[in-house]
């Protein structure tokens, strides 16, 4: 279920993203990639892979204009990409697709042609763990996972309308720890590929003076997870948890949005384990929560914005006690008990126009994906109103 919620909800992205185009009159923009990598060994038994192949083809739009956010990412390139790769080992890691909505950032320098891509969406991994037919595949533990695709690329002119762009990738695929075993797959290639188009013409910017302004945001999030380690407790239950996080919004640059705030969850998982294991004699519900406190930022453009947040846990004592009992606090499980990360995206539906960063009073829906350190936690839907 809940992968099926991602797909409508990514599908809905993209389908507000063609009907911009129809009015603005943005350009199709199509190209095709090649990627040639490797997938390090980050768990000792996971099946050995000697590099990995990945094709995919791109259906993006050139912004060329209309809307002012476009400008202030210098005219980007968005849409959906449809990857499709091959692992390197047929009978333990299969192949993969993906269905990612992309947005490319180009260099503020129109000489130089950088290009920075970064996609959030839904892959399928036919061969995921099974504990008889594929025991080893601790890196996807279910067929559908979350799929972040990243580039940095250089694009060349080979005519008016065709470019070359070549340059490096990472793709990471995980499930959120919503079914273990999930250590994660990475991979990590050099690519090339053609981009083709119409010849480019762009809207004269008139960018608007930058306003620094202070908004205030509340969010309620509901996450799942299994209940255990990254390769341990395979086919438990999954249990829900429940985050509700406060921040200060301050803007700038007319696309940014910088946050500073606290963010309090309820693990059920955790009030599960302590009262059948008598971990704690009171205060069960207290210790089965935590408290954190984080900066993030927050890319806005147009209706949507990229949200990164790196926090540090204030309050965390049963992820310590159960470390602690297990006989396994070692330098990487402080750190984990320590720093988490949230990487997600939100949507707000009532949002004008060329209003660029300013949330004040929208209210928005979000996916988030949260991890410990490096380690996947849970998949967060949320609600939040600013204000």
């Amino acid at each position: 279920m809940k992968f099926i919620i991602l797909f409508i909800y990514f599908s809905f992205c993209i389908s507000i993203l063609q009907a911009q185009d129809s009015i603005s009159k943005n350009e199709f923009s199509p190209g095709v990639n090649l990627q040639i990598g490797y997938i390090p060994k980050t768990y000792p038994i996971a099946p050995k892979s000697p590099f990995a192949a990945i094709s995919s083809i791109e259906f993006f739009w050139k912004f060329n204009g209309k809307d002012k956010w476009h400008q202030y990412y210098n005219y980007p390139r968005g849409g959906v990409e449809l990857v499709c790769g091959y692992l390197g080992n047929n009978n333990e890691l299969g192949f993969a697709t993906g269905l990612i909505p992309c947005l490319q950032i180009n260099s503020k320098n129109e000489n130089k042609k950088w290009r920075f891509k970064i996609g959030f969406g839904i892959g399928y991994f036919n061969k995921p763990f099974d504990p008889v037919s594929n025991p080893n595949n601790y890196y996807i533990g279910s067929s559908f996972v979350n799929m972040t695709h990243f580039s940095f690329r250089r694009e060349i002119k080979i005519s008016d309308k065709t470019h070359f762009l070549f340059g490096l990738s990472m793709i990471h695929s995980s499930d959120g720890h919503t079914t273990l075993p999930n250590v994660g797959l990475n991979m990590f290639t050099v690519d090339a590929g053609l981009r083709f188009l119409k010849i480019e013409k762009k809207n004269i910017p008139t960018l608007m003076k930058n306003e620094h302004k202070l908004s205030y945001t509340l969010k309620f999030g509901v996450g799942l997870h299994e209940f255990g380690e990254t390769e341990k407790a395979v086919g438990g239950p999954k249990y829900p948890s429940y985050h509700l996080s406060f921040w200060v919004n301050r803007s700038f640059k007319q696309i940014h949005q910088v946050q500073f705030g606290l963010i309090m969850a309820y693990y059920t998982s955790f009030y599960d384990y302590i009262t059948n294991q008598e971990v704690y004699a009171s205060s069960q519900r207290l210790n089965s929560g935590t408290a954190i406190a984080f900066i993030g930022h927050e890319f806005i453009f147009g209706k949507f914005g990229l949200v990164t947040q790196g926090g540090i846990y204030l309050y965390n004592p049963f992820f310590v006690k159960l470390k602690k009992l297990e006989g396994e606090w070692s330098t990487s499980n402080k750190l984990e008990s320590l720093f988490t990360n949230r990487l997600g995206i939100n949507y707000y539906p009532f949002k004008k126009a060329n209003t660029l960063n300013n949330i004040k009073n929208q209210f928005s829906m979000g996916v988030y994906i949260k991890t410990n350190l490096a380690q996947a936690d849970l998949f967060e839907y949320s609600v939040s109103y600013t204000f």
